[in-house]
């Protein structure tokens, strides 16, 4: 398959501002908060490989096992990282000698972790004074509930360098504010970095994402670039007959560009193995052969590759910090949006529009009703239709 570009940035490709992230102190307690394209991925990363090179005990956490990979492999070797929720279980067990509390199960039969249980078993068996913590880089901090920052102060932890985006929340209940994070590790307002510019999107792209920003100050939204394009993002509608010939033009467009990412982001499981199985079965003829197609379904072990062309199939919850060269999202009529409380939906879309570097396309099933239709900007300079 083609490889794409997919590397770490060098020391002199950052700008003043992510150099000034870059270069804070190893010790203490550092929080940089940045939109979507700034860059806060690659610092976290940057600073894992300075306490590589020291030889420190360091480990990089993040929110999602898909995450954990695409930074494993954009690092390019032996990044010491781990999925925030099994590293945390691991660490507590080693400290208190138990078996991490969890609530009875969701509607999902997922078990949250029952963090008033977890302090009290802290409180009752932790002493710092001998603990020996390593150095923590949090990628996606604002996904991480308050609780958590609370008990790795409580377990002694000391050093932590957090990058977040308030704006990016989409787990209602369970993340964290800008304040919850100042607040759990200690840190001044005026010690708080701020990364304005952004480096990912497209002027059209980082336009229409803007268009989904709820206007939160505690995290801006970055600067619209000045990477002009003439490729509007695009709203297509189309008959459920003409499923089929949808995909036939996803793989067309991929075959023009065996070297480019292409992400199909969708709203759940069901409409995630459609696209996969008929993007996989279909009979259409290539110039390139059959692209690399692949998916991933939350609670496996990701085997996906980023540093090559062809198409991820993954659902919305698992798009958090990724980065594609075009990203298509599938049949946004299947999203929910709460019409008394629409800021859930559109911090979603601004997560999953921002993943695109050079082209967006929605698609949308005729004849279907479309919740989020009320969100959509109208003016077609932002989002053209067809």
């Amino acid at each position: 398959m083609a490889k794409r570009e997919f590397n770490l940035p060098g020391i002199q490709d950052l700008s003043k501002e992510q150099e000034d992230a870059r270069a804070l102190p190893k010790h203490g307690q550092h929080l940089i908060i940045g939109g979507p394209g700034t860059g806060k991925s690659v610092l976290a990363l940057l600073r894992s490989r300075r306490h590589q090179q020291d030889k420190d005990d360091y480990v990089f956490l993040v929110y999602n096992k898909l995450l954990n990979q695409a930074s494993q492999q954009l690092f390019g070797k032996d990044l010491l990282s781990q999925q925030w929720q099994s590293w945390f279980a691991s660490i507590f067990k080693a400290a208190t000698g138990e078996i991490l509390p969890k609530l009875p199960p969701n509607g999902n039969g997922w078990q949250n972790i029952d963090w008033v249980r977890t302090s009290e078993i802290i409180a009752s068996v932790h002493d710092s004074k001998d603990t020996k913590n390593p150095f923590l880089i949090i990628d996606e901090g604002q996904d991480m509930p308050p609780e958590f920052y609370q008990a790795l102060a409580n377990l002694g932890f000391e050093n932590f360098y957090v990058v977040a985006d308030q704006n990016q929340q989409i787990v209602p209940g369970q993340n964290s504010t800008r304040q919850d994070i100042q607040n759990g590790l200690g840190i001044a307002p005026h010690d708080v970095i701020e990364l304005q510019d952004n480096y990912r999107n497209s002027y059209p792209i980082a336009r229409l994402a803007r268009e989904f920003y709820t206007g939160d100050p505690a995290s801006p939204p970055p600067s619209l670039p000045n990477r002009a394009s003439k490729i509007i993002p695009l709203l297509y509608k189309y008959a459920p007959d003409s499923f089929e010939a949808i995909i036939k033009r996803i793989l067309k467009n991929v075959d023009n560009h065996p070297s480019k990412l292409f992400g199909v982001i969708t709203p759940n499981n069901d409409v995630r193995e459609r696209y996969h199985q008929k993007l996989t079965t279909v009979t259409v003829h290539l110039d390139n052969g059959q692209p690399r197609i692949e998916t991933y379904k939350n609670g496996q072990a990701p085997a996906l590759q980023f540093n090559e062309g062809g198409i991820m199939v993954i659902n919305a919850q698992s798009c958090k910090g990724l980065e594609f060269d075009t990203v298509f999202l599938a049949d946004i009529n299947k999203h929910f949006c709460n019409t008394q409380n629409q800021d859930q939906t559109k911090r979603l879309f601004y997560v999953m529009v921002a993943r695109a570097k050079e082209q967006v396309i929605m698609l949308e099933e005729t004849g279907k009703h479309c919740p989020v239709d009320t969100i959509l900007p109208q003016d077609t300079e932002i989002l053209e239709r067809k």
